[in-house]
């Protein structure tokens, strides 16, 4: 599994002025996957003025800038025996698997296995699911959706309103965004590690 674990930072070094910090795992380097601290030396050699190091943090995944040259961290791989972080292995998991060259079938079988996750996703606007027990609160997620309402349709509601009548052409545009709004709650839900 890729990923180093951040043990140390120097104080006043570079990765604590970046805002790395002690448990952030390093996963990629100008992106370069970072599997053992020899891939780290590397790809800093091979750095830049500036340069993106992709960090998890819990269940985030950051984009952090550094300047060029030594960290000043110790690291070593994750995951470590003796230390576990909620949320890294779900990340890692989720993001080596966009990492690997895979074949046709296998991209299919991936994709197939995203959209059973997502609809599995349960939906509501309750505090609680009902026969559920909620073990952790992740983060706010939201949906927007900007649909075209044209000119005849803006008409014909006018119409509609005037005569006192349903507008069925607004309320398909309105049904429509409610529909595509929840379903990409359920995709951020399932970007974030989420069940519900």
């Amino acid at each position: 599994m890729a990923g180093l674990l951040i043990d140390s930072i120097t104080p006043g070094g570079q990765a604590e002025k970046s805002g790395l910090r002690v448990h952030d795992v390093l996963y990629k380097y100008n992106g370069a996957l970072l599997n053992t601290t020899e891939d780290l030396l590397d790809a800093i050699r091979r750095g830049k003025v500036e340069n993106k190091i992709t960090v998890i943090r819990g269940r985030e995944l950051l984009e952090i800038t550094v300047a060029s040259g030594p960290l000043g961290i110790t690291n070593r791989p994750y995951p470590a025996p003796d230390i576990h972080i909620d949320g890294v292995g779900e990340v890692l998991a989720r993001f080596r698997d966009l990492d690997v060259e895979k074949t046709g079938a296998e991209k299919q079988a991936q994709q197939d296995k995203r959209l059973r996750r997502v609809a599995g996703i349960t939906l509501t606007t309750a505090p609680y699911l009902e026969g559920f027990k909620v073990t952790d609160t992740l983060e706010i997620i939201t949906a927007e959706y900007v649909g075209g309402v044209n000119m005849f349709r803006d008409i014909l509601s006018v119409v509609a309103d005037l005569k006192g009548g349903r507008s069925g052409t607004l309320q398909n545009e309105l049904r429509t965004a409610r529909e595509i709004c929840l379903a990409s709650l359920k995709d951020e839900a399932d970007r974030i590690g989420a069940n519900a």
